[in-house]
C-alpha cells in the first residue's frame, strides 16, 4: 500500500485513535492534515511526529460543531495542499445527559459534532475527488448506535446518522471512483477510556479476545479502506471489537 502523492485530513487527530491514524497514513506516504478542537500543543506534537516521517503536514483546530470553523478549516486545509484525497472523520464528543434533562442545544452540539461536520468536511473535498477520479473517506461510528444507553439519546442518534451517510455515499460515489466507509471500534485502550468511564468492571470478560483494542490496530484498518489495496468495499460498516459484539 502507498498513498504517495496523496493529502489526508484526519479530524480529531491530535491524540488516541485519530493520532495513530495519522501517523500510519504519514507512514504509507500521505501529507497530513492534523486536527484537534483546542489543544494546541497536541496538534504541534503530532504534525512534528508527521514531519519526521519525511512528510508534509498542517496543524489545524477547529470546533468541528461549528459550521463556519469547519468551513474555515477545509478552506485553509485546501489553501495549504491544494487537495484533500482523503477525508477521516474521526472527531466526535460524548457527553452524556439523559433525555428528560436533555436541552435542544444539547443535542443540537451533539449532532452537529458527531453528524454535520462529516457532511462538511467530506462535501469541501468531494470536488477536488471527483475531478480526479479518486477519494476515501472514513466516518466512525460507536456502539451506541447499535444498543441504547441511558443518557445518550443524542449520541446514539448522531451515530446512527453516520452509518446512513456512509451507505448513502458509497453507493453514490463509487462510480467516480470514491470510496466511503465507516469503523466502529469497540473498547479501545485510550485516554478517553479513563475519563469518560467507558470501561464499567468486568467488560473484559464479554471480550473473546480477552483485552481491549490498541489504537494502532484500529489505524491499520484505517490506513487499508485508504488505500488502492482497497478498491472493492464502500459503504459498509466495519466493526473492530475483539468480537464483543457480532453484527
Amino acid at each position: 500500500m502507498s498513498l504517495e502523492g496523496k493529502v489526508a485530513i484526519v479530524t480529531g487527530s491530535g491524540r488516541n485513535i485519530g493520532r495513530s491514524i495519522a501517523l500510519a497514513l504519514a507512514k504509507d506516504g500521505a501529507d497530513v492534515i492534523v486536527h484537534a478542537r483546542s489543544n494546541q500543543s497536541e496538534v504541534k506534537s503530532v504534525v512534528s511526529e508527521v514531519s519526521a516521517l519525511g512528510r508534509k503536514s498542517l496543524g489545524l483546530l477547529a470546533d468541528m460543531g461549528d459550521r463556519v470553523a469547519v468551513e474555515k478549516m477545509m478552506s485553509d486545509a485546501l489553501g495549504e495542499f491544494g487537495r484533500v484525497d482523503i477525508v477521516v472523520n474521526n472527531a466526535a464528543i460524548r457527553p452524556h445527559k439523559s433525555f428528560i434533562d436533555m436541552e435542544y442545544e444539547d443535542w443540537r452540539n451533539v449532532l452537529a459534532t458527531d453528524l454535520d461536520a462529516s457532511f462538511l468536511t467530506t462535501k469541501a473535498a468531494l470536488p477536488g475527488m471527483i475531478e480526479r477520479k479518486w477519494g476515501r473517506v472514513v466516518n466512525f461510528s460507536g456502539l451506541q448506535a447499535y444498543q441504547g444507553r441511558h443518557g445518550g439519546a443524542h449520541i446514539s442518534a448522531a451515530k446512527v446518522g453516520v452509518i446512513g451517510l456512509t451507505r448513502a455515499l458509497g453507493t453514490e460515489l463509487a462510480p467516480q471512483g470514491i470510496l466511503v466507509n465507516c469503523i466502529v471500534p469497540g473498547m479501545i485502550d485510550t485516554s478517553r477510556e479513563e475519563h469518560t468511564g467507558a470501561r464499567p468492571p468486568g467488560r473484559l470478560d464479554s471480550i473473546p479476545v480477552g483485552r481491549p483494542g490498541d489504537p494502532d490496530e484500529i489505524a491499520s484498518l484505517c490506513l487499508f479502506l485508504c488505500s488502492d489495496a482497497n478498491g472493492f468495499i464502500t459503504g459498509q460498516t466495519v466493526h473492530a471489537n475483539g468480537g464483543e459484539r457480532n453484527f
